[in-house]
C-alpha cells in the first residue's frame, strides 16, 4: 500500500468547504485546540472503492454533519453512503503508537505526523469488511509505528463506504504502557488496571508472615488481567486490584500460584480491614484453578456496583512461577483470571494535562 500525501491547497479547500457546509455551525467544527472532538460527516448515494481516495469525493457539502467525542460511524444512515470522520487526538505519553481502522464495507486511515491536515498520508486500510471491533482481521487494517510527543496533536481522518448491509467504522490505536497486541477504540479505556510488585531474594516463608511486604518493591507492573506468568526465582509478588460485581449475589474468588499464596480481600459494606478468603501450600498448575480446595473461597454475598479490593501475596522458589486471581458468581459469571475490560474513558482532553 503506498502512502497517498495530500496536495496541501486541496486539503485546505476540502476543509473549508466542510466549515461552510449549512448542517454545521463553524465554531463546532474540530481543530487542533479541541483534541478529541471530531466531525463526522455523511454523504449520500452510492460509491465505489476506489473513489474513496479521491478528494473529489469529498468536495461538496455533506449532507449530515454531527459531532462526536469518539471516532465511530453512524448507524443509521441506511446504505449507499460514504462517511468521513476527522479530527485530532493528543498523545497521553510520548513512545510508540500504532493506529488501527475496522469497517463494513471499506475504508481507510489517514495519519498526520502533525497537526496539518495536508500532511496526512494513508496508514491503514480495510478491503473489503470486516467486523465491528475486528482490527486484526487484515494485516492492512494496522498501521506502522508513529513516534509521537506526550502533549502534542495530530490529525486523524477515517474514510468509509457502504454499499447495502451491516455498516460501521472505527479507529483505534495502541499506547505505550497499554498491551502491545492490543488495538484499543479511541475514546475507550481498559479499566480497571492491576498492580504487580515484586521483591527479589526472599527466603522461603509463609506469605501470611513474610516482612519483605512492608518495604518498597523491586519493580512495579501494571497488568490489564490479574494473572502473571514468569515472575521469577526466589521472589516474592503482591498482586492488588479491584473487582466490580456485576449483580447482587454470592461470588467464589480464586488463586492460583507457584509455589504459596494467600488471597485476601476488603468488603467496603463490611470494612473491618483485609481478610484472608483463600490460599495455597502447595503449588498449581498456571491454569490449575480447581485443583486444591483451599484456593477456592467460601461463597462471599457483594452488592452489585460496590466495588471489592482483592490482594494476593505470593511466594516464587525454583521455576518460572505465576500468580493469579480469579472469580465465579451468579448467572455462569466465570473470569479466571479477572481481567479488564473496555469502558468509555474519562474526557480525554482531561487525561491528557
Amino acid at each position: 500500500m503506498n502512502p497517498n500525501r495530500v496536495d496541501r491547497r486541496s486539503s485546505c479547500l476540502l476543509l473549508a468547504g466542510a466549515v461552510l457546509a449549512g448542517t454545521a455551525m463553524a465554531q463546532d467544527q474540530p481543530s487542533p485546540e479541541r483534541p478529541f472532538v471530531f466531525a463526522r460527516e455523511i454523504w449520500q448515494g452510492p460509491v465505489t472503492a476506489a473513489a474513496l481516495e479521491d478528494d473529489s469525493t469529498f468536495a461538496r457539502p455533506p449532507d449530515r454533519v454531527e459531532m462526536v467525542s469518539r471516532p465511530v460511524g453512524a448507524d443509521d444512515a441506511g446504505d449507499h453512503f460514504v462517511q468521513r470522520i476527522r479530527g485530532w487526538i493528543e498523545a497521553p505519553r510520548t513512545g510508540s503508537y500504532r493506529f488501527s481502522i475496522t469497517s463494513d464495507d471499506d475504508g481507510l486511515l489517514y495519519f498526520s505526523p502533525s497537526e496539518d491536515p495536508a500532511d496526512r498520508t494513508v496508514v491503514a486500510a480495510v478491503r473489503g469488511f470486516t467486523g465491528p471491533g475486528e482490527f486484526d482481521r487484515q494485516k492492512q487494517q494496522t498501521s506502522r509505528a508513529f513516534t509521537l510527543i506526550k502533549g502534542q496533536r495530530y490529525y486523524l481522518e477515517a474514510r468509509h463506504r457502504d454499499q447495502d448491509g451491516a455498516d460501521h467504522v472505527s479507529i483505534a490505536w495502541r499506547v505505550p504502557g497499554m498491551p502491545s497486541d492490543v488495538s484499543i477504540p479511541i475514546g475507550m479505556a481498559l479499566e480497571p488496571e492491576f498492580t504487580l510488585e515484586t521483591w527479589e531474594n526472599v527466603p522461603r516463608g509463609d506469605p501470611s508472615l513474610l516482612q519483605v511486604f512492608e518495604t518498597p518493591p523491586d519493580r512495579v507492573q501494571r497488568l490489564f488481567s490479574m494473572g502473571s506468568s514468569d515472575v521469577g526465582v526466589n521472589v516474592a509478588t503482591r498482586l492488588r486490584g479491584r473487582f466490580l460485581p456485576p449483580v447482587d449475589g454470592e461470588y467464589r474468588f480464586l488463586v492460583t500460584a507457584d509455589d504459596l499464596a494467600e488471597l485476601r480481600l476488603i468488603d467496603p459494606v463490611q470494612p473491618q480491614g483485609w481478610s484472608r478468603v483463600a490460599g495455597l501450600t502447595g503449588f498449581t498448575s498456571p491454569n490449575g484453578w480447581d485443583e486444591r480446595s483451599e484456593q477456592i473461597s467460601s461463597p462471599i454475598r457483594l452488592k452489585a456496583g460496590v466495588p471489592v479490593l482483592l490482594e494476593a501475596r505470593h511466594w516464587q522458589g525454583t521455576g518460572p512461577g505465576h500468580i493469579g486471581i480469579g472469580v465465579v458468581g451468579p448467572g455462569g459469571l466465570d473470569l479466571r483470571p479477572i481481567k479488564s475490560t473496555l469502558k468509555p474513558a474519562e474526557t480525554m482532553e482531561s487525561r491528557t494535562r
